[in-house]
């Protein structure tokens, strides 16, 4: 809240000022009056002291959390491209910075393994059929008591076993982005394209052609920044203050002359090691501008209430308490001794055991009396 402090000397000028501008004032109406919690001012004084009043009003208010964050995208929107087996890259269509949609070939990679992963896989389907058949004869023989329950057995886990040995190809052959349903002998090839697992912006390469890559090595990062999302700091003795929904506005750090809106999305529910807890919230709108890990400074809208308000100019300060002049008559006002809120748009809740409804309030001018009061004090 924006208070006004008020030193002696200032004061004093200005009354000074006052009185030697009208020469034929007399010297007893150049200095203060009043007793107690008043002060009367001459006209001449009112004047130049500019004083206005006005009535309290009830208003909306909010206080605002100031914390600190940065622009983050969720895990499910975020991708890491690997080579399950390892292998030899032999092409890079991207760059960071390119988009890319769901399913887009940015590359490709060789290895040896995918050959036998193919054939393999057309060997054990090609079994299966034979073994499928025999399942069948025998399965016959046994209904009319010809072979021997053994043999029938025999066939049946033959079958059984091709057929998980064919499932198995068949999910590691996914792994490389091969369809095993389209599979056949003309199309086994040692080279598989790499595919874009979601839409969004190349976030960073680790690879070049010629390279060899590791099993489970991360190629490519990809990120969908439409859901990019804001990651918040809060201390713990603030999080108790913060709610889903709540309003905020987001700055970036290195511009600050723009700003975001947005809400809270959730408050997480553990304290980490520095004392703080991690709120997650969306902005209203998306901004392709925005890029992921940049910091910020967010403003979160907490304590919305109503309450009595004056403008921020009526509050002084005066040895540690706030203090408000009513205007009860003939350039006299009485200070009053008040509880200060928080201040929105200029201004400020305040709390009083009197009722301030139906007092005039200086709006205007309140450091002058506040200066003359403590002048007359000192006389």
């Amino acid at each position: 809240m924006k208070t006004i402090t008020i030193t002696l000397l200032p004061a004093a000028l200005l009354f000074l000022a006052a009185c030697s501008s009208k020469q034929e004032t007399p010297a007893a109406e150049a200095a203060a009056a009043g007793k107690g919690n008043t002060v009367t001012i001459t006209a001449a004084q009112a004047a130049t002291a500019k004083i206005r009043t006005g009535r309290a009003e009830e208003r909306d208010l909010t206080s605002a959390l100031r914390v600190q964050g940065m622009l983050h995208v969720p895990p499910q929107f975020h991708s890491s491209i690997t080579a399950p087996f390892g292998g030899t890259i032999r092409s890079v269509s991207v760059l960071p910075g390119d988009h890319v949609h769901k399913g887009d070939v940015i590359g490709s990679i060789e290895n040896v393994e995918f050959v036998t992963l193919q054939q393999n896989y057309l060997q054990t389907r090609n079994s299966l059929d034979v073994l499928e058949a025999e399942y069948r004869r025998q399965q016959t023989l046994a209904a009319n008591n010809v072979n021997a329950a053994k043999t029938f057995e025999r066939a049946t886990a033959d079958v059984k076993n091709a057929r998980v040995e064919l499932a198995s190809l068949r999910e590691k052959l996914a792994l490389i982005g091969i369809d095993a349903a389209s599979l056949k002998e003309s199309t086994i090839s040692r080279t598989v394209p790499i595919r874009a697992p979601i839409p969004g912006y190349v976030a960073s390469m680790n690879i070049n052609n010629g390279q060899h890559v590791a099993p489970n090595t991360v190629m490519i990062d990809i990120m969908d920044t439409e859901h990019m999302h804001i990651e918040m700091r809060v201390f713990e003795k603030d999080v108790m203050h913060v709610h889903a929904e709540q309003r905020l506005t987001a700055t970036l750090n290195d511009d600050p002359s723009k700003s975001y809106a947005g809400h809270v999305h959730l408050v997480g529910k553990e304290v980490d090691a520095d004392r703080t807890v991690t709120v997650h919230g969306h902005f209203d709108a998306t901004d392709p501008s925005l890029i992921p890990g940049t910091s910020l400074t967010a403003s979160i809208t907490v304590d919305a209430h109503r309450g009595l308000c004056v403008p921020e100019a009526s509050v002084v300060l005066y040895q540690g308490k706030h203090y408000i002049f009513a205007h009860i008559g003939d350039n006299t006002y009485r200070q009053l001794a008040v509880d200060v809120g928080s201040t929105t748009n200029g201004w400020t809740e305040v709390m009083c055991a009197e009722d301030l409804s139906a007092l005039d309030i200086v709006t205007e001018g309140a450091h002058v009396l506040l200066g003359a009061m403590v002048n007359r004090s000192e006389e």
